[in-house]
């Protein structure tokens, strides 16, 4: 019985696929404004590792992100600290609002995948 599931086991295991290997396209260095609401979508095919988000170091500002429908903080500038854990990793499709709050945007660093089938 034992060998039977060992056979079942290599020959499903040799027939799975992956979904797909990521292949570098490029680095996007993205600003955005305090006031911005306009949305920005991950094109079919790609993925996007947002690595980290800087903010100017004047005023009280802090970043976020919104996220189907739920916004995210990024980070707060008064505390010099990173309040969420970087990388974040999106699908092609993916709809992201980013904005700040106080008077300046910031800047985000985002690698841009291929998705290689």
């Amino acid at each position: 019985m034992k060998r039977i599931f060992f056979i079942l086991f290599i020959t499903f295991g040799l027939k799975a696929q992956a979904q797909g290997n990521l292949q570098f396209n490029q680095v996007i260095n993205m600003a955005f404004t305090a006031a911005n609401t306009t949305p920005v979508t991950v094109p079919a095919g790609k993925v996007w590792k947002i690595e980290n988000c800087m903010l100017p170091s004047t005023g009280n500002t802090y970043a976020q992100m919104q996220y189907n429908g739920v916004i995210y903080n990024l980070r707060q500038q008064n505390t010099s600290t990173q309040v969420a854990n970087f990388p974040f990793w999106f699908s092609g499709g993916s709809s992201l609002i980013f904005g700040a709050g106080g008077p300046v945007g910031g800047l985000l660093s985002i690698i841009e995948f291929n998705i290689i089938p």
